[in-house]
């Protein structure tokens, strides 16, 4: 296995995008946008593209692309690109209203499907409930975390 030199890092970071990808590593609610988040900070850091790649999990010419990438189109680089599929069930608007429904019957999961159907005009599953809640509950945890942190 050859290791290669070196030589390929984000161009200097300002501190304003310093300040924003630290906050988007700890607290964005996509994985992928934190994690490509995460390399570009290490990239500034002057971590090759091999000890980045195996920080992040993630393959050398994926790393490689993510740098790239930033440094032609800066934040734009970390969102991920459209893709095609479902239209989600539930707008944001429903999502909230649907987890303050479900905190308010969170022994009930049967009622709170019934009632986010009489209330919503939608009807979902108990898993995608219970994603809802997970999803809501790791955003709060980041949020409180980076806020301890002093972000």
């Amino acid at each position: 296995m050859d290791m290669k030199t070196p030589t390929k890092f984000v161009t200097a970071l300002s501190e304003q995008e310093h300040s924003r990808l630290v906050e988007n590593h700890q607290t964005n609610d996509n994985f992928r946008v934190r994690n490509r988040s995460h390399a570009i900070l290490l990239s500034s850091e002057k971590f090759s593209v091999a000890e980045i790649a195996g920080i992040c999990r993630a393959d050398r010419d994926t790393v490689s692309g993510w740098i790239d990438k930033w440094n032609e189109c800066g934040f734009d680089a970390l969102a991920d690109d459209e893709k095609s599929g479902r239209p989600p069930i539930l707008t944001e608007e429903e999502e909230e209203k649907a987890i303050a429904i479900a905190l308010q019957n969170p022994k009930f999961p049967h009622r709170q499907i019934g009632q986010i159907k009489h209330e919503i005009g939608k009807e979902i599953s108990k898993y995608m409930l219970k994603d809802l809640l997970k999803k809501r509950l790791s955003l709060e945890e980041n949020k409180i975390r980076f806020m301890e942190e002093g972000g």
